[in-house]
C-alpha cells in the first residue's frame, strides 16, 4: 500500500505534467529540476499505483545489460535453449521509468533511454541474437543543477519540464507532516479516506485517453504556437509540435472538445521553460532598442577594440599537444575484455569443464576539450586575448576529424563564465570567440569549479582541459589555493595543457610553475 496520489500536498505543476504524459505518452517524458527531498519519487510511485501501471527506478550506476537485457544463462545451461532476458526498459513497458540524478547518468545509456522513450521500442542484440522489445513508458528524470547541468541537447529531448522547490508555506508543511504520520500509523485507513478521489482521478485520466484523438485544434492555435516558439528563440520545430500535443492533452483532461489559445497559455511554461533562449528582461520599444544597440556598439568599439584571432609563431607544436609520444593524437578506442557468455556456456556443456572465454571489443572514446580563456584586463592590455583566440581556433582545426565535443569558459571581471557546454559543433566555439568580453581580474579558482560541473554532466572517456592565461591571477588567491582547488575539482581531467601568454621584460612565471606542480603540458606562446 503506497501513499495516495490525491493526498499529496503541493507540487501541482509536477502532478499536471505527469498526468498529461499519461494521457499522451508521445509527449516525451518529464524533467524535474530542483531540490532533493521534495517527494518526487513518492509522487511518481503513487501515480503508478493509482493508474495500475508498473514503476521502474533505474539507478545511475546500472549496467547496459541490466538496462537493456542479456542472454538468459539459466535457460542456456538447463534447457540448452538460447533466450534473451529483458532488462529494466522492458519491465517499464506501459508504465513509468524514473531516473534520479539523471544529469549524472552515462551519456550512452541516456541516448538509449531517450530513443526508446521516443520510438516505443528498442532492439536487444546479444551474443548473435536480436530481438525487438516493446518499451512504451513515461520517462521521468530529476536533477539538482548544483550537482552538474544536463547537456542542452539532452534537455530538449524531454517533452516537459518543471522546477520543483521545497514547500515554504508553514500550513502546507504542517499538512504534509500530519498526513505522512497518519499514513505511517495506519496505511489502509488513511488510503480509504482518499479512495473515492483516487477512483475519480483514475476515471478522469482514462476518459481523457479515450477522447484525446477527438480533440480539435482551432486555427488561431497554430499561428499562436509557432509565433510563441519564434519569440522564445527555441531551436528546431520540436517545441511547436509539443505545444500542440500538450495543449490537446490538457483539453482532454479538462473534458474540452477544442483547443484554444487559452489552453496553450496554461501549459506553455511546461514546454518552453527548458528550451527558451529569450532574455528575462522585457525588451524596450523598437526605436529605443535600436538606439541602445547602437550606443552599446559605439561604447564597445571605443573602450574595447576587437582583436581578431592571431596564430602564435610556435604553431608547429599543436600537432602533438594531445599526444604523449610520436603517435598521432587520434584515440580510436580502448580494448575492453568481456566474457563471451555463449562460447563459455557452450564449451562447458560440450566438455563438462568450466573455462571463461573472452571476446575483445573496442570501446569508442570520445574526446572532450574544455577551453578556459583568460580575458582579464592584463590579457586585454597586452593584446594577448587575440593569441588566446588563435590557440583555440587552431586546436579546433586540428581536432576537426576526431569525435570531439567542446566547452568554453571565459575568465572576465573576476568571474568564470560558462559560454558553451559539451557542443560538437566547433563553429559555435569560433562564433562565441568573436563576442568574447575582456576586462577585470582573473578568478581561475572559480573556473575549476565550473569545470567540475561540466564534467559531472558529461561522461566522455577523455576530458582534456586547456588553460590559456598569463598567470596574473587574483591577488587574494595563493598559489597553494589554486593547486588544491584544481586537484579537488578536476580529478576527472585526463590531461591538462597550459598555454602561457605572459609577455614583457619582468615575468612572474606562474603558469610554468603551475605546470610543474600539476604535471601538466606547458607551451609558451611566442607573439
Amino acid at each position: 500500500m503506497l501513499f495516495p496520489f490525491t493526498a499529496i500536498v503541493g507540487q501541482e505543476e509536477f502532478k499536471l505534467a505527469l498526468l498529461l504524459n499519461c494521457i499522451d505518452p508521445s509527449l516525451g517524458g518529464v524533467l524535474a529540476i530542483g531540490d532533493k527531498g521534495t517527494g518526487k519519487t513518492t509522487l511518481i510511485r503513487s501515480l503508478s499505483q493509482l493508474l495500475e501501471r508498473p514503476f521502474v527506478n533505474l539507478p545511475i550506476g546500472a549496467s547496459e545489460d541490466r538496462v537493456m537485457g542479456h542472454l538468459n544463462l539459466e535457460k542456456l545451461i538447463n534447457d540448452k535453449q538460447e533466450h534473451l532476458k529483458e532488462g529494466l526498459l522492458g519491465k517499464a513497458n506501459q508504465g513509468f521509468l524514473y531516473v534520479d540524478e539523471i544529469n549524472l547518468l552515462n551519456d550512452y545509456l541516456m541516448d538509449i533511454l531517450l530513443d526508446a522513450s521516443a520510438s516505443g521500442f528498442y532492439f536487444l542484440e546479444r551474443e548473435g541474437l536480436s530481438q525487438k522489445v516493446t518499451s512504451q513508458f513515461s520517462f521521468i528524470g530529476s536533477m539538482n543543477p548544483e550537482e552538474g547541468e544536463l547537456r542542452p541537447q539532452l534537455k530538449d529531448r524531454f517533452g516537459l519540464s518543471v522546477h520543483i522547490k521545497t514547500i515554504n508555506d508553514v500550513e502546507d508543511r504542517v499538512q504534509v507532516i500530519k498526513r505522512r504520520l497518519r499514513f505511517d500509523e495506519s496505511p489502509k485507513e488513511f488510503y480509504a479516506q482518499y479512495q473515492e478521489e483516487e477512483i475519480q482521478l483514475y476515471n478522469k485520466v482514462q476518459y481523457a485517453i479515450g477522447e484525446l484523438n477527438q480533440i480539435q485544434l482551432s486555427d488561431e492555435v497554430f499561428t499562436y504556437c509557432s509565433q510563441l516558439a519564434i519569440d522564445e528563440g527555441v531551436e528546431g520545430l520540436r517545441a511547436d509540435i509539443l505545444l500542440f500535443k500538450t495543449a490537446r492533452a490538457y483539453a482532454a483532461y479538462h473534458d474540452l472538445k477544442i483547443v484554444t489559445v487559452k489552453e496553450v497559455k496554461a501549459i506553455q511554461h511546461l514546454v518552453l521553460s527548458h528550451r527558451s533562449n529569450k532574455s528575462n528582461q522585457t525588451p524596450p520599444p523598437p526605436d529605443q532598442q535600436q538606439k541602445e544597440k547602437e550606443k552599446k556598439q559605439q561604447e564597445k568599439s571605443e573602450e574595447q577594440p576587437f582583436f581578431q584571432p592571431i596564430i602564435p609563431q610556435n604553431e608547429v607544436k599543436f600537432n602533438s599537444i594531445f599526444s604523449s609520444g610520436s603517435q598521432q593524437n587520434v584515440v580510436v578506442g580502448k580494448e575492453k575484455n568481456t566474457i563471451d557468455q555463449r562460447k563459455t556456456v557452450g564449451q562447458y556443456i560440450a566438455k563438462d569443464q568450466f573455462e571463461l572465454h573472452y571476446k575483445n571489443q573496442v570501446e569508442s572514446s570520445k574526446k572532450h576539450i574544455i577551453f578556459i580563456i583568460d580575458a582579464s584586463g592584463s590579457m586585454y592590455k597586452e593584446k594577448m586575448v587575440a593569441y588566446a583566440k588563435g590557440v583555440v581556433q587552431k586546436m579546433g582545426e586540428k581536432e576537426s576529424n576526431i569525435h570531439t565535443s567542446y566547452s568554453l569558459i571565459s575568465l572576465v571581471n573576476n568571474e568564470a563564465k560558462v559560454i558553451l557546454t559539451s557542443n560538437d559543433n566547433f563553429s559555435l566555439v569560433v562564433n562565441h570567440l568573436q563576442e568574447l568580453e575582456s576586462g577585470g581580474k582573473t578568478n581561475v579558482i572559480e573556473s575549476f569549479k565550473k569545470v567540475n560541473n561540466i564534467l559531472l554532466s558529461n561522461h566522455s572517456d577523455e576530458a582534456n582541459l586547456v588553460l590559456i592565461s598569463d598567470g596574473h591571477f587574483c591577488a587574494e588567491h595563493t598559489f597553494s589555493d589554486i593547486v588544491s582547488t584544481y586537484q579537488y575539482y578536476c580529478k576527472k581531467v585526463n590531461q591538462l595543457i597550459l598555454f602561457d601568454t605572459e609577455f614583457g621584460v619582468v615575468q612572474l612565471g606562474i603558469m610554468q610553475q603551475l605546470s610543474k606542480t600539476l604535471n601538466a603540458k606547458y607551451e609558451k606562446l611566442i607573439p
